[in-house]
């Protein structure tokens, strides 16, 4: 699917940079809903922890493929000056 690991890399960052973006939309806007119940709320708070977690943890994996991106052009560079 994709020509080099450069290429795989950059792809999965902005691809987890998108869907982070997806997650914290929802998150905004569930957390401008008031629910009436105790139950409705309760769950709104559990899905709201859900989603920051999601939202962490997509970030995190962004700066896993930043650092492997940054690995693989440094490698890149040693070998062509060799």
């Amino acid at each position: 699917m994709f020509k080099n690991e450069r290429n795989k890399r950059l792809f999965h960052i902005f691809s987890n940079l998108f869907i982070a973006c997806v997650w914290t939309w929802i998150l905004y806007v569930q957390s401008q809903i008031e629910y009436s119940t105790t139950l409705e709320t309760d769950f709104q708070k559990a899905y709201m922890f859900v989603l920051v977690i999601f939202i962490i943890t997509t970030i995190i994996r962004m700066g896993y493929h930043f650092h492997k991106l940054r690995k693989y052009t440094t490698a890149k560079k040693l070998s062509k000056s060799h």
